[in-house]
């Protein structure tokens, strides 16, 4: 097989592709199996960064300790995110068309997420409902103030 160049697929990503021949693949007694019926040559597409992933599995695969000390990195950090968003968020499907209003979906899923992480630390406790009530409007209307400041502030070309 041959390189034949960096292809970038309908989605975005960059791929390094390699083909054989037409007339390599045609001589061949395993072409229907490797290639099928109707193609007359095998092509193959392996991502960009490849290579890192191979290095990272071999990485995990030779350092059992390591690999163990990462997963729990990753089960405190990145899976209590996960199983909140789709557990509780509704997160388990994303009844949305297109990539573009998946991740507006997303977006506002994280913005949810980390509203109420904030609020949690920023709201006092109060000895009643209603103060409870007051003190968490004062702090949504901080938030959302600077939430809208944020998205609205002009950004300077670097």
């Amino acid at each position: 097989m041959s390189y034949k160049g960096i292809k970038t697929d309908s989605k975005g990503y960059e791929k390094k592709s390699f083909r054989s021949s037409e007339t390599v693949c045609s001589k061949c007694p395993l072409r229907q199996q490797c290639c099928g019926v109707a193609t007359k040559f095998k092509k193959l597409e392996e991502s960009i960064d490849k290579p890192y992933y191979d290095r990272m599995h071999q990485k995990l695969t030779n350092n059992p300790s390591y690999a163990k000390k990462i997963s729990r990195i990753r089960n405190k950090t990145v899976e209590p995110v996960l199983g909140t968003l789709i557990n509780f968020l509704n997160m388990k499907k994303i009844n949305s068309r297109g990539m573009t209003q998946a991740n507006k979906h997303v977006l506002m899923a994280a913005l949810t997420y980390n509203l109420k992480k904030l609020l949690k630390f920023t709201c006092p406790k109060a000895n009643s409902i209603a103060q409870a009530m007051q003190k968490t409007e004062v702090a949504l209307q901080n938030t959302f103030h600077y939430f809208i400041d944020y998205i609205t502030k002009p950004t300077t070309p670097i």
